[in-house]
């Protein structure tokens, strides 16, 4: 069975009903991708592995006072295996939840699910301009916010291949893909941030293995991700910037 990374995305943030959980957990025990796609999404999935990484130079080591050590000699192994069990959990969870990172917002979460495009990814996608005019209506109905397709299809370098409702703490977040000259993989991402959400300049950073530039506008938050880190993200920057300038 196939799942999109929206289906796997639900179940990481518990929002896919029981049986559809019950098909992920059940694949994932003979699909090894499987697993790796689900902690390629999973925000924490890195802090929980550099626990594991940690805890053999971390854990303390315990002197056992001679009162529990067992009378019978041949059990002392399971005992001593069962109490250094019990320590490891302890330091496990001791040190994931101290340092257990704040959690992400919109453009990591963004970055993390773009990281994820190869060049045939997108590919064949089926870009027809019928197609794109369905995409690109409902991406505007549930953003409440113009999108300015002409415009988004005329940015250089690019290939408009798609846009795609997301959603980010129940916030509709828009994507839309593009590949450049060698099909590498772009995108334009727009959320909703509610009239209350201070405007920001433009800052480049980069996020999961991606160049990308973020900025925030009169409620609206965008953000611009680029198939590497060290691509050049000025040309497209600057014709977004002006085309959804107020």
């Amino acid at each position: 069975m196939k799942f999109s990374d929206e289906t796997l995305l639900e179940y990481l943030e518990g929002k896919l009903d029981e049986s559809g959980a019950n098909a992920i957990e059940s694949a994932v025990e003979t699909d090894p991708d499987l697993e790796l796609r689900l902690m390629a999404l999973d925000p924490y999935a890195p802090a929980v592995q550099a626990v594991f990484d940690r805890l053999s130079a971390e854990t303390p080591q315990i002197d056992l006072p001679e009162s529990v050590a067992p009378a019978q000699p041949v059990f002392g192994g399971l005992r001593l295996l069962a109490v250094a069990a019990s320590v490891a959990i302890i330091a496990v969870s001791a040190t994931f939840w101290t340092t257990r990172p704040e959690p992400l917002g919109w453009a990591e979460q963004a970055a993390i699910y773009q990281s994820l495009y190869v060049p045939k990814t997108i590919a064949s996608l089926d870009n027809s301009p019928e197609l794109l005019d369905a995409q690109f209506s409902l991406a505007e109905e549930q953003l409440g916010h113009a999108l300015n397709r002409d415009a988004l299809a005329a940015l250089p370098g690019m290939e408009l291949k798609r846009a795609q409702v997301l959603s980010f703490e129940g916030k509709p977040l828009i994507q839309v893909v593009f590949a450049d000259a060698q099909g590498r993989p772009f995108a334009f991402c727009i959320i909703r941030q509610g009239g209350d959400a201070p405007n920001m300049d433009v800052e480049q950073e980069i996020l999961s293995g991606l160049a990308t530039a973020t900025w925030s506008q009169d409620g609206f938050g965008y953000m611009l991700i680029g198939s590497s880190d060290q691509i050049d993200l000025s040309r497209q920057l600057e014709f977004l910037t002006a085309s959804f300038a107020s």
